[in-house]
């Protein structure tokens, strides 16, 4: 790695005008005496200057290329340089293979010797002397190695296990702790027979409320069904006056909207169709309606015999059970 470039720290106004490259010397006498400075031998050591050696060290890429003074208190954060990651290391010690990988039968089979060093035959030279001793040092390296990495490994789950726990166990102890005397002495006053009580007693009635209520959710249902099936019905009967083509529609139209629409009146003309659900029809407006001293305009074109047919489609709905 190469080693850091000086950067010249600023500890006077004469350091930072040299620095910069500004001199404030106008007098022959003022020039004469800082030339006399820069030269001395004694002052050589204590000048802040920068060489021309460490300034032409730089190269023109650097950011440190031209020098440029800074305070001696800088509150530039710095951080430091990052220069990489570190890879995620392989997991040698599975938990379902123990310490295998730290028995000598498997550091054995994982550095093996040659043939020649099997059968003891001895070097016959000594690059293959030297050879030998480098593998011999090899294999103990990783024997040595892997026995190390095994320990730290056990040692690393044995921390954490310990730190699980204290966890555990402090909260254990905090859950189990007894109340505090801040809880003791602002709690409310609570009598003892009611403070037993910690659980709500069932309603012995509840199975009586249960089939009462699915009755009532039965009689809703089936006063539902019977609405429905009256309004098919109604729907059914009303369907014979549907108009279902464009020659009807045009006749009807016809019918109803001629010149004299809003001059002529008739039975069925100035109706609108939200008095066809009027109020109930009371004693006294049937006593006026036989009588024949209703005061209402569409009483005036109602026939008795229009009411006799209202009357007996009510009463053969009533006794068929059904919409006419």
């Amino acid at each position: 790695m190469a080693s850091p470039l000086s950067r010249p720290s600023i500890c006077g106004l004469q350091a930072a005008l040299s620095t910069c490259r500004i001199s404030t010397t106008t007098t022959k006498a003022t020039t004469t005496t800082t030339a006399k400075t820069r030269t001395s031998p004694w002052r050589a050591a204590f000048s802040t200057t920068p060489r021309i050696s460490q300034i032409a060290a730089v190269p023109p890429e650097s950011p440190r290329f031209i020098t440029v003074p800074e305070p001696p208190q800088s509150s530039e954060p710095k951080l430091p340089p990052i220069k990489g990651h570190l890879p995620v290391p392989r997991d040698m010690f599975r938990s379902r293979e123990g310490d295998r990988k730290v028995q000598r039968a498997y550091i054995k089979a994982a550095t093996p010797v040659s043939k020649a060093e099997r059968a003891g035959e001895a070097p016959r030279s000594a690059e293959e002397a030297r050879h030998r001793v480098f593998a011999a040092a090899r294999r103990s390296a990783l024997a040595t190695g892997v026995r190390g990495l095994y320990q730290r490994k056990t040692e690393r789950d044995r921390r954490a296990h310990e730190r699980a726990e204290a966890r555990r166990q402090a909260n254990l102890d905090a859950a189990t702790a007894p109340e505090g005397l801040d809880d003791v002495l602002t709690r409310p006053t609570v009598l003892a027979a009611t403070a037993l009580v910690t659980k709500v007693e069932q309603d012995p009635e509840r199975f009586a409320r249960a089939e009462a209520a699915r009755a009532q959710h039965e009689e809703r249902l089936a006063v539902k069904a019977e609405a429905r099936r009256d309004a098919l019905a109604q729907l059914y009967v009303a369907a014979q006056g549907f108009i279902i083509d464009e020659a009807e529609l045009e006749a009807r139209i016809e019918a109803i909207f001629t010149a004299d629409h809003h001059r002529i009146g008739g039975s069925n003309r100035g109706q609108s169709i939200w008095d066809l659900d009027a109020a109930p029809v009371s004693v006294a407006d049937l006593q006026t309606a036989m009588s024949g001293q209703s005061t209402r305009a569409i009483d005036a074109n109602t026939t008795s015999a229009v009411k006799t047919t209202k009357r007996q489609k009510s009463v053969a709905e009533e006794l068929t059970g059904g919409k006419l």
